[in-house]
């Protein structure tokens, strides 16, 4: 996955455009230092339907199914987090609401350690600074889950066109405005069968994976969301992730830094290209060379890479 840090060119956002925001619904404090801008960017996620980032406006924007139905939210930071909707929010959207934002900014997330180790690295630790070392995610693992392996063995522009297909297709919307889409939920992935994927999501490969993953949360055989708050360690966590159709060393890596855990290296041509250039005069170099560089970092592994300056 590219360290994709620039405003992402995205061709499936007229709702954004047509569909007006309603005035401050939701407004709660963040922790000192956090930059919405920062945290928001710092990850290639924002590119992904159903976000967007709008660089002009510092407005992160998302479809969102609420307990009310499907509205659009544009998230900025004048003081706190400022949320506004599309439509009036009832008191469990709101909590709603509130609650996916805590978890996809990582409001909750202390990551002091980290960024007290940066201080011995100037460089590194200018990087991390608009972050504060947050990534963005998705509000559920599944969705976190399917986006991960739609960025493997692809291009970061295919994986921005699956990702909207898959939205548009099949995302939950308004009665009233088709065009409004949330991210689909496993129930409807795995109602849609084997020919809506093949005709007209096209994951490639990748269909049968998210396909299996869908029925088997959908039927009450896997819980994805269970793992949020899994108190398993890394390496055991590793392997239930490992257990996913589709996942493998790379996306579990991935997964674990969703979720927290940035101890797993996801070496990918991305980790390759940058060790190879940085610290080995472009030579060709191996897993283990690899791992070598950001050995020091222990359990931070992940993000030390991912902040690391070209």
């Amino acid at each position: 996955m590219p360290k994709e840090r620039r405003a992402p060119s995205y061709t499936c956002a007229v709702w954004y455009d047509t569909h007006p925001v309603n005035d401050a619904l939701l407004n709660f404090a963040t922790s000192s230092g956090f930059l919405l801008s920062g945290v928001a960017t710092a990850h290639g996620w924002h590119a992904l339907a159903p976000y967007r980032w709008d660089v002009a406006t510092g407005t992160l924007h998302r479809i969102e199914d609420l307990p009310g139905g499907v509205t659009h939210l544009a998230v900025t930071q004048p003081d706190g987090i400022l949320v506004r909707a599309g439509r009036p929010l009832s008191p469990d959207d709101k909590h709603e609401v509130e609650r996916r934002l805590r978890w996809s900014l990582r409001l909750d997330e202390n990551l002091d350690a980290f960024t007290t180790l940066c201080a011995r690295e100037p460089a590194l630790s200018a990087a991390v600074l608009p972050s504060g070392g947050r990534l963005l995610r998705c509000p559920t693992l599944w969705e976190d889950t399917v986006k991960t392996i739609l960025t493997t063995n692809t291009t970061w522009a295919q994986t921005k066109a699956m990702a909207a297909r898959l939205v548009a297709t099949l995302g939950p919307h308004p009665p009233e405005d088709p065009s409004l889409r949330a991210f689909p939920p496993p129930e409807a992935v795995a109602a849609a069968g084997e020919e809506v994927f093949k005709e007209q999501i096209r994951l490639g490969y990748r269909n049968a994976s998210v396909l299996k993953i869908a029925r088997n949360v959908a039927e009450g055989k896997l819980d994805l969301e269970a793992l949020k708050d899994s108190d398993l360690p890394t390496h055991e966590l590793r392997k239930r992730l490992l257990a996913l159709p589709g996942v493998g060393p790379y996306a579990s890596a991935t997964l674990l830094m969703i979720l927290g855990r940035y101890d797993e290296l996801g070496i990918d041509t991305e980790v390759r290209s940058h060790v190879s250039r940085k610290y080995f005069n472009g030579e060709a170099v191996s897993e283990k060379d690899m791992r070598a560089v950001y050995e020091h970092w222990g359990r931070w592994r992940y993000l030390a890479y991912w902040f690391d300056p070209q």
